[in-house]
């Protein structure tokens, strides 16, 4: 079977969710840690806005207009050691320049003494608060906020190279642990796959934790120890049936035989040897049902089953049955590729083909055709132009003691029953097709989805 991708794999899964997992937390706390910085940052600026802008209204209230300009001028003399901007304006009541560095008023409220971050016209980005002195009088104080967003930008670089580390490390534990249990899991699916193709002896090897996987494992070749049960016991079962049922049925045919020999009366004669005749029928019927119940268990078993020349079985077939089918009046085609192997057991084999052979004879009128064909793969055909099978009992045909309309006497239906428990013990399938004129048995590989 074929292993499924990264994301129909529950390993696969487990994997990505983990870095899923690891990458949302790294970016929450990433956002948390922001807003924390950020916050802290404003206040900062507040209190140092609120500050300088509580100087700045002492010296107007105290000295006047004309030495708050003059100290508004000596601010711009200072020299920041931070490399942080400063913005100051002092305007009238319709916001004209009268000192400062900002030629037009910012969109900020001094009547209720508003304080936000606000974006001059170039694009810089200050923080301001702004108050009415008088009157006729108002003031902004703005600081640039460099300092924070440089302080954010290392913030975001760190928690992205701590964000990578720990997605390369979940993945790599997430890995880690998926595998193992992939290992773990694998060694099951092994199993039972091992068990399909006909070692029921396999088992899962034992886990080294006290875990889940472990329990699972035990409870697989628990059941597996019983299944094997279970087949023996039907094997042991059908083999005591037949002896036991066909031990009698021989002493009675031998009883029968020397009465036979013992009386010279012609009518008793034909009875015995009637009586005799169905005695072999029923043990034929017997053999028949325990070969097709003995096969169906070994089901897919391997056991027992060696690389076999199915070109050799087929030839030997083929002789014999183009020797029947001359005395038959019965035309008999063979088309067999040499070399063609198969994993089996030999006399199944013949069996199989032998069943499907006599199952064309049966039907075939004198002057048909019967043919056998075997190619690589392997695929064996088997048809003839007899009267065919109808659509509806192409799949009926294959069920125990069916025997479709006009069919001869002297069969129980059975032989094409045992043909497909063969077929599905080696992995092969069986179909009947219409030939047009008579029927196509199929016999190949079974397709694997």
């Amino acid at each position: 079977m074929a292993r499924p991708g990264l994301f129909r794999s529950v390993f696969g899964r487990v994997t990505l969710s983990a870095l899923l997992v690891s990458l949302l937390s790294t970016l929450a706390l990433f956002l948390v840690v922001r807003q924390i910085v950020d916050n802290d940052g404003r206040t900062m600026l507040a209190r140092e806005v609120d500050t300088d802008l509580a100087g700045l209204a002492d010296i107007y209230v105290s000295s006047g207009n004309e030495e708050l300009k003059a100290r508004i001028a000596d601010r711009f003399v200072v020299q920041r050691q931070d490399g942080e901007r400063v913005w100051y304006l002092l305007a009238d009541d319709e916001g004209r320049p009268i000192a400062g560095n900002l030629d037009r008023w910012p969109a900020i409220a001094p009547e209720v003494s508003e304080a936000r971050f606000v974006s001059l016209p170039d694009g810089t980005r200050m923080f301001a608060r702004a108050t009415r002195l008088g009157p006729d009088t108002r003031l902004v104080v703005g600081r640039s906020d460099y300092r924070g967003q440089a302080l954010l930008g290392r913030l975001a670089m760190a928690f992205a190279a701590a964000g990578a580390l720990i997605a390369m490390l979940s993945l790599a534990a997430g890995h880690f642990a998926a595998r193992r249990l992939r290992v773990r899991v694998g060694a099951v699916n092994a199993t039972f796959t091992a068990v399909r193709a006909g070692h029921i002896e396999a088992r899962v090897p034992g886990a080294g934790d006290t875990d889940e996987l472990t329990e699972l494992a035990a409870n697989t070749n628990a059941m597996l120890d019983q299944v094997e049960r279970l087949i023996q016991a039907q094997r042991a079962v059908s083999d005591q049936t037949a002896h036991e049922i066909r031990t009698p049925l021989m002493h009675l045919d031998t009883r029968i035989l020397k009465a036979m020999e013992a009386t010279r009366d012609e009518m008793l004669l034909r009875t015995l040897d009637q009586s005799r005749a169905e005695i072999r029928g029923v043990v034929r019927l017997l053999d028949s049902l325990l070969d097709i119940a003995g096969t169906q268990a070994m089901r897919g078993d391997m056991r027992g089953l060696a690389e076999v020349n199915l070109s050799d079985i087929a030839e030997s077939l083929a002789d014999l049955y183009g020797a029947s089918a001359e005395e038959l009046g019965i035309g008999f085609h063979a088309r067999i590729t040499p070399g063609v192997m198969l994993r089996a057991d030999p006399m199944q084999m013949m069996r199989l083909m032998s069943n499907l052979l006599d199952n064309g004879f049966k039907y075939v009128p004198s002057g048909g055709t019967v043919s056998l064909e075997l190619s690589p793969g392997p695929r064996i055909v088997v048809q003839d132009d007899g009267p065919g099978i109808p659509a509806a009992d192409r799949e009926r045909v294959f069920e125990r003691y069916v025997r479709l309309e006009g069919a001869p006497d002297g069969g129980h239906g059975l032989g094409l029953s045992l043909a497909l428990a063969i077929a599905e013990r080696h992995e092969l399938s069986l179909h009947v097709e219409d030939a047009a004129p008579g029927a196509r048995f199929v016999l190949q590989r079974e397709e694997v989805s």
